[in-house]
């Protein structure tokens, strides 16, 4: 199984500059390996399959002490199991699974290699593969274990959802289209395949598309009980690019609501508000961005347009060096919020 991690040329991407993406890929491919409760980040995604050879008493446990975060008695545990089985698939799975809640990917894609010498036949393998390898950056290896899921899985949603959602994050929007229908095909329930359908339309300048589909991901949020406030944020963002303001306002307004400390919809509502000539709620939100996140540029450089208008020529200056000094910073270190990559 050497095609899975021989290195490959890297995809050129489109050099161009896109909103934030706060569904992130790390959290988006732990979608395929953790339960619901074990990773708060990733509660919102789905469940896994599951793990084979669980209905085995030993095996079962071993799996319940993993998905609980109780490693070092897994670990225990499965060397037990080992000294009295030898190395079955079903063990060697664990192992590599138990690699990746401690976040050694590489050693569990190790183990994995073996796993896979054994058979090549079971899904979930090709899944924990495809989340170790986003988790180092390998989207080549994710990407064709992922497509080998989903011939193995046809109807796993997840499986498609994570394949469209690596593609988006890789700019290759064309590709991504399909899998993520496929995935809503499977699961018209499940909201962050909308939202990365709807977030992919909007790259492909299908702009009326994007906003049905998000209205479709807020009516699904607002039954589902789905945590978040990307819904409403992704709309409001769209209609705001739209110069649709007064459309805009009231999803932006969510979005706060969901999440009070979402900087980027703060910002997008306080360019709202400044839009509609009402600084005191501009500064009112921008004070509350700056409240959850000191260092996020954009709200001091909306600070220092406020304060031009206002006259007061220092504190503009202040906080556009502010900005000024953030960006730079930005520019040079690996910035999570810049290069929409987050460890969990």
């Amino acid at each position: 199984m050497g095609h899975f991690f021989a290195r490959k040329k890297p995809h050129q991407r489109h050099d161009r500059t896109r909103f934030r993406i706060v569904l992130t890929s790390a959290v988006v491919f732990l979608a395929l390996t953790l339960p619901p409760d074990s990773v708060g980040a990733a509660t919102s995604f789905g469940q896994a399959g599951a793990s084979p050879g669980s209905a085995d008493k030993e095996l079962s446990e071993i799996d319940t002490l993993i998905d609980t975060n109780h490693l070092q008695e897994a670990q225990e545990l499965l060397q037990k199991e080992i000294h009295a089985r030898g190395e079955s698939y079903e063990i060697l799975f664990r192992e590599a699974k138990l690699f990746f809640r401690e976040k050694k990917y590489r050693d569990s894609l190790s183990v994995l290699r073996r796993c896979l010498a054994l058979t090549q036949e079971d899904p979930e393998a090709y899944k924990l593969v495809a989340s170790n390898a986003i988790l180092i950056g390998r989207m080549d290896i994710a990407e064709t274990a992922l497509n080998t899921a989903a011939k193995l899985a046809p109807d796993d949603f997840l499986v498609f959802f994570n394949l469209g959602a690596l593609y988006y994050t890789d700019s290759r929007f064309s590709q991504a289209q399909p899998p993520l229908e496929k995935s809503l095909k499977l699961n018209p329930d499940y909201v962050p395949a909308r939202l990365f359908l709807g977030l992919t339309l909007e790259e492909l300048g299908q702009e009326r598309e994007a906003i049905e589909c998000y209205h479709l991901a807020i009516k699904t949020a607002e039954t589902s009980g789905f945590k978040g406030e990307q819904p409403y944020l992704y709309l409001g963002r769209l209609l705001y690019r739209e110069n649709r303001m007064d459309e805009s306002l009231p999803y932006l307004q969510k979005a706060v609501k969901a999440n009070p400390q979402s900087c980027e919809a703060l910002c997008l509502l306080a360019r709202v508000h400044m839009y509609r000539s009402r600084d005191a709620e501009a500064m009112e939100a921008l004070n509350q961005c700056l409240r959850a996140d000191p260092q996020y540029p954009e709200s001091h450089y909306l600070l220092s347009r406020i304060y031009v208008k206002q006259g007061k020529t220092d504190d503009a200056a202040k906080e556009l060096s502010m900005f000024q000094q953030l960006k730079r910073v930005e520019r040079n270190e690996k910035d999570p919020r810049k290069n929409q990559r987050a460890m969990p």
